[in-house]
């Protein structure tokens, strides 16, 4: 499963660079990643929504599926239609992710509240025996899910419109979005094979048996070199940003963090698999695992990766 992992993960870096080629030459509004967005959100959300039911829990798909939508469209809300707009509100995406969040919770609050008695007789009906709090466990359940695929993805997607402000103002998004990718699939590359070549004791064993602690380390090291070679030598020929040999440190540092948050988030997956007691995600091929295998990192990362950019530009 780790090599199909690994073999993705090569195919996903030059066709995301390709995707990228075709979103910037269709303007600033992103309809390619938009679109790409909501296709990978509703796979993700399936995936997962199909793992907790096998737990034995009942969150409603259509619904999950909605607001994680509604969190993806908060996020290019201000680049369509804010101009339009005389509120200053529209303008700001994370206001509008955090308003369409706030929505989106009442939503299920008020949706969890008129479904109670009969999602309670059906709980019943399926365990035989009354489930203290079930009810308050999917709707966990269904917020965890939009936040965790919907606000993830949602706040990746600014890396989009990040700026340069140097000695002018250009729009770069291409290239910190290409980063978060590079960084994080080349350190599933480095945990590899450094976890094959020397081994070692187990980082989760009870978790993630397959992980060892060189792995890890592997991961991290491969994480900051790859942003290195990304930022600094890859850099010149897309951006004016991150050229200098001065900022090696700056790049291995994001690297670093970016790549220790892709870590953790593949950790947070097999967390989820474990506890409701499934293997694998939903297979997305055959003989390859589910999209969540692949987006496990990068739904971590990519906030991760906003932050660090702005904060060592």
């Amino acid at each position: 499963m780790l090599k199909h992992r690994l073999l993705m993960s090569a195919l996903l870096i030059p066709a995301t660079i390709g995707l990228f080629v075709w979103d910037y030459k269709l303007g600033d509004r992103a309809p390619v990643l938009f679109i790409l967005m909501l296709l990978l959100s509703a796979r993700c959300v399936w995936e997962l929504v199909t793992l907790v039911r096998a737990a034995g829990y009942r969150p409603q798909s259509a619904l999950v599926l909605s607001g994680t939508w509604s969190m993806i469209a908060a996020a290019w809300w201000p680049h369509w239609l804010s101009h339009q707009w005389p509120l200053r509100f529209f303008d700001d995406p994370l206001a509008c992710i955090a308003g369409a969040l706030g929505v989106v919770v009442v939503a299920l609050l008020l949706n969890a509240v008129l479904r109670f008695p009969s999602l309670q007789r059906a709980t019943e009906m399926a365990s035989g025996t009354p489930r203290a709090g079930h009810q308050i466990a999917t709707l966990g359940i269904e917020l965890f899910t939009v936040a965790y695929i919907g606000g993830l993805l949602a706040l990746t997607c600014q890396l989009r419109w990040t700026m340069y402000a140097g000695d002018w103002l250009v729009n770069i998004g291409y290239f910190p979005l290409s980063a978060l990718v590079v960084v994080t699939k080349m350190g599933d590359v480095g945990a590899y094979t450094f976890g094959r070549l020397i081994g070692g004791p187990k980082m989760t064993p009870k978790l993630s048996p397959g992980k060892t602690i060189s792995g890890g380390i592997g991961h991290l090291l491969t994480a900051g070199l790859s942003a290195v070679a990304w930022l600094i030598w890859l850099g010149p020929m897309i951006g004016p940003h991150w050229q200098s040999w001065s900022r090696v440190g700056p790049a291995f540092v994001f690297g670093i963090v970016v790549g220790f948050a892709g870590l953790i988030g593949d950790l947070a997956e097999s967390l989820i698999k474990r506890d409701v007691g499934v293997k694998d995600a939903p297979a997305l091929l055959p003989g390859f695992g589910g999209l969540l295998d692949l987006m496990d990192s990068l739904l971590l990362a990519g906030p991760v990766a906003y932050g660090m950019w702005h904060l060592l530009q």
